[in-house]
C-alpha cells in the first residue's frame, strides 16, 4: 500500500525522494520540495544530503536522476 499522507520524518522524506528516484523518476529540486511538503531550499539541502550516499545527480537542465541511468544511455 502507498501511504497518501506528507511524510512526517527527515528519514520518510529521503526514503521517498529515494523511492521515486529508484524507480526512474526524474525529479526537480522543486518537485522534491512539493512532494516532501517544503520549501524549495530544504528540497535542495535534502538533495544535497541525498547525493553524498546514492548515486544521484542533477542535469544540465536541473532534473535529478539516478547515476545508472545515464550511463545505460551511453
Amino acid at each position: 500500500m502507498i501511504a497518501s499522507t506528507e511524510p512526517d520524518t527527515a528519514q520518510e522524506r529521503a526514503a521517498l525522494v529515494a523511492w521515486h528516484l529508484a524507480h526512474g523518476e526524474g525529479m526537480t529540486t522543486q518537485d522534491v520540495a512539493d512532494l516532501c511538503g517544503f520549501s524549495r531550499v530544504s528540497g535542495w539541502r535534502l538533495m544535497m544530503a541525498l547525493c553524498r550516499v546514492l548515486p544521484i545527480y542533477q542535469t544540465e537542465n536541473g532534473v535529478w536522476e539516478v547515476l545508472f541511468l545515464k550511463e545505460s544511455h551511453i
